[in-house]
């Protein structure tokens, strides 16, 4: 299958996500958002900021199913997404996705906003992705107000 996915995407995986994959092939992650680096953050693009953080929902696995990176041509199509990307998460109008526009092998994961295909840097790879990851619960009290990161999760 991992063969199969690299060569429709003309893409080759990094081994953190090939390693992931083998653990569990995409789902829900532990962490519902990314702090992302700092960085300029366009004003079409600052209402899908919150508090500095991304909102993620799962990671794509390979296969068949909904849920897959085998869907990135097709949504690519349907979303008038630019190319170069491989798509990690996303609603149509967002994306979490591997940045491959200037590599074959260690793409940077990056958002990626369908409407005007801009992105915002995310993290370096895909190991650091998920050791970024925060929860919800770490991030707002009860009431949804903004709390920042519990000293246990900075």
């Amino acid at each position: 299958m991992l063969s199969d996915a690299e060569s429709r995407l003309n893409v080759r995986f990094p081994a953190d996500y090939v390693s992931a994959l083998r653990e569990k092939n995409g789902g829900t992650t532990l962490g519902e958002y990314i702090p992302l680096p700092k960085q300029e953050i366009p004003s079409h693009l600052a209402p899908y900021v919150d508090h500095g953080h991304i909102s993620i929902t799962g990671i794509n696995g390979i296969g068949n199913s909904h849920g897959s990176v085998l869907k990135t041509e097709y949504m690519t199509e349907e979303w008038k997404l630019p190319g170069g990307f491989v798509l990690l998460d996303g609603d149509g109008h967002t994306w979490i996705a591997f940045d491959y526009r200037n590599t074959k092998s260690e793409p940077a994961i990056v958002f990626l906003e369908s409407e005007s295909g801009d992105t915002l840097y995310v993290a370096q790879n895909f190991s650091q992705l998920f050791s970024n990851l925060v929860t919800h619960k770490s991030l707002f009290d009860d009431d949804g107000e903004f709390i920042g990161l519990l000293p246990e999760n900075q």
